[in-house]
């Protein structure tokens, strides 16, 4: 019979893979000692992977933990360590381990918490499609790049909907700012595809707030309505006094949208 413990077992492997780690890197500077380098250094590399799946075990059996988040937080210190070694040494196969579990962990803390949001699964998830796709640019063939930066930001923009519908403004409000965080990601990274799902989303979640405020109040949307008039028809006086202007910058912005990956 195996049975968990208190949870601190996790730690301690944690705790060894850094000494090995550091073992290794003292052992590779010595000739007579360099024959230990290799050893300890591929065992420091499995020992938190282990400490991971201990930690997402003990959550699945249901183990009792003296304080919320124990093994959560194990989980996401061999996140950590892959990150770090990922950043080191270049390697990507790291950086995509470090996403998964750091998910996983995420994944975790939220089902202790008992919190059910769906947007704390979903944005995390899709950031992490997200920064993939760039990290893994050169691996993944060119026309899967859109393909999974449209999945990656759906993730993000949709997971608030399922509130939207009940009528929050909660979630109205971060719709707004997540779509806003993916247009100024695109705008950072140059990519058209984001700035097409940031803008769309955006446009829906204020007509949302205009549907959502006329609810009980009808003259919401009347006066959002003829304010909406009045300024297609300004906009437009305006565009026509400068259509030269106007087409020459947006022909610009066009030519740079074309250079955006």
């Amino acid at each position: 019979m195996i049975t968990c413990g208190h949870g601190v077992s996790q730690y301690l492997i944690l705790a060894s893979a850094v000494l090995l780690w550091a073992c290794g890197r003292w052992a590779a500077a010595g000739a007579r000692s360099a024959i230990l380098s290799g050893p300890f250094l591929k065992t420091a590399l499995v020992l938190p992977a282990i400490a991971g799946a201990l930690g997402i075990g003990r959550h699945l059996l249901g183990a009792g933990s003296a304080w919320i988040g124990l093994n959560s937080l194990a989980v996401l210190l061999a996140a950590g360590f892959y990150f770090w070694r990922g950043l080191e040494t270049r390697k990507k196969r790291f950086l995509v381990l470090s996403a998964a579990i750091a998910n996983a962990s995420l994944a975790l803390l939220w089902s202790e918490l008992e919190w059910s949001d769906p947007q704390l699964y979903l944005i995390p998830l899709g950031a992490s499609v997200l920064a993939l796709v760039e990290v893994l640019k050169a691996e993944i063939p060119r026309p899967l790049h859109d393909p999974l930066r449209y999945a990656g930001a759906l993730a993000i923009l949709v997971s608030p909907t399922f509130h939207i519908v009940e009528g929050s403004w909660l979630h109205l409000f971060t719709l707004m700012l997540s779509s806003l965080a993916t247009i100024l990601a695109a705008i950072g990274t140059r990519v058209r595809a984001l700035i097409y799902a940031g803008t769309a989303f955006l446009a829906a979640d204020l007509a949302a707030m205009v549907v959502r405020g006329s609810i009980g109040r009808p003259s919401v949307i009347w006066i959002a309505g003829l304010c909406l008039g009045a300024g297609t028809i300004v906009l437009a006086a305006f565009c026509e006094n400068r259509r030269e202007s106007l087409l020459q910058r947006l022909r610009g912005m066009a030519a740079v949208l074309d250079t955006w990956d």
